[in-house]
């Protein structure tokens, strides 16, 4: 084919073509080529080295490449805007020397391509939060539930129980018990106080009492919470790090049921560190809403337990009753926040609880420090 017909062949092909020398300078290209990177003339391009219109691409040692398929390039175009283009690099048959680059704009493939990874990632964000929406709503109704049961079962149990207790108090006054029996009367009491307290507690955690709502300092509810533990903190050589958030919170809140809740969660860290550990509290803003994040290095939530640890009467202590949680959750909830877990078995866990900051007043503070 003579040089002519090789222009007129080149010009006919809807791709860019460059042909380089040996030196990797253009030697030769077509119209679509003037047509993808925006110049008018060939002369404009014509003996300028390849790297003035492919971005971080060396020719070094490609000779020895050739042929390659769809290799993905970045050209640059007359205003040093990038273009993506698949290219397949050969040898050019008139000049043995040459190395021939045929392009094809994949720009709008680009775009598709992230418009399609976006779109999965927001599928994927969208069932992430259809899944938690989905369990908060089976967790709600499983405390309705667990509502409807404990207040019907409440009354049932607590008027014979009531008797119970009457007629031991009846059997002690009158002299009736020999001394040996007073043991077995003991018992008898411990379990009916028990009893009750299982069922008032029971009650809480399924139908929370109403809240008294008043500007309280987090932070203070925080630190109250860690001095009433600071004997078993001690005693367990736990390392304890407050990370707080420069603004001070004031939040509407019922501190007696915040403090409850902070109590139960930080008391189950506590304990998961018998053999001493780090237990780390971080306070944060984050948008409308105030994050209190309870971290600590004890032995983790197996996988398959953390849907169920917010449920009633499941708990992983051997003494456990496993309502703690079931109050602290219907305790956040009925402020208006959330509680979140992650876990990793044998290793640590972190709950946060996030808290509206609607009517929230705010003081300058900085404070951070670690204390053993």
């Amino acid at each position: 084919m003579d040089p002519d017909q090789e222009k007129d062949f080149l010009d006919s092909i809807v791709d860019s073509v460059i042909a380089l020398d040996k030196e990797g300078k253009i030697r030769e290209l077509n119209q679509a080529t003037l047509n993808l990177l925006g110049y008018k003339k060939k002369e404009d391009l014509i003996t300028l080295p390849f790297e003035k219109i492919c971005k971080n691409f060396s020719l070094k040692d490609l000779r020895n490449k050739i042929p390659l398929a769809e290799q993905e390039l970045m050209y640059l175009n007359k205003e040093g805007k990038e273009i993506p283009a698949s290219v397949n690099i050969s040898m050019r048959a008139s000049y043995p020397d040459d190395t021939v680059f045929m392009a094809r704009d994949i720009s709008k493939i680009k775009e598709l391509v992230d418009e399609l990874t976006r779109s999965q990632e927001g599928l994927k964000t969208s069932y992430t939060e259809l899944k938690v929406s989905k369990d908060d709503l089976v967790r709600s109704e499983k405390l309705a539930y667990t509502g409807r049961i404990a207040a019907s079962i409440a009354h049932e149990i607590r008027n014979p129980l009531t008797n119970v207790s009457m007629s031991v108090q009846q059997l002690k006054k009158g002299n009736k018990i020999k001394q040996e029996g007073f043991k077995h009367v003991d018992i008898v009491e411990r379990n009916i106080e028990r009893i009750n307290y299982l069922i008032t507690e029971l009650l809480n955690c399924a139908r929370p009492a109403k809240l008294n709502l008043k500007p309280y300092d987090i932070h203070k509810v925080l630190k109250d919470v860690l001095e009433s533990n600071k004997a078993k903190i001690d005693l367990q050589k736990i390392k304890v790090t407050k990370n707080f958030s420069s603004k001070l919170p004031v939040l509407k809140i019922d501190r007696e049921q915040i403090e409850r809740a902070f109590l139960n969660l930080i008391t189950n860290a506590i304990e998961a560190m018998p053999r001493g550990g780090n237990l780390t509290i971080i306070t944060e803003l984050n948008g409308n809403f105030f994050r209190v994040k309870i971290h600590d290095t004890g032995k983790g939530i197996p996988e398959k337990d953390i849907i169920k640890i917010f449920d009633p009467f499941f708990s992983t202590k051997p003494q456990g009753v496993g309502l703690g949680l079931s109050i602290c959750y219907g305790i956040i909830v009925s402020h208006g926040g959330t509680i979140e877990v992650e876990s990793k078995s044998r290793i640590d866990s972190t709950f946060t609880v996030s808290l509206p900051t609607e009517q929230r007043l705010t003081q300058t503070h900085t404070h951070r420090e670690r204390v053993k």
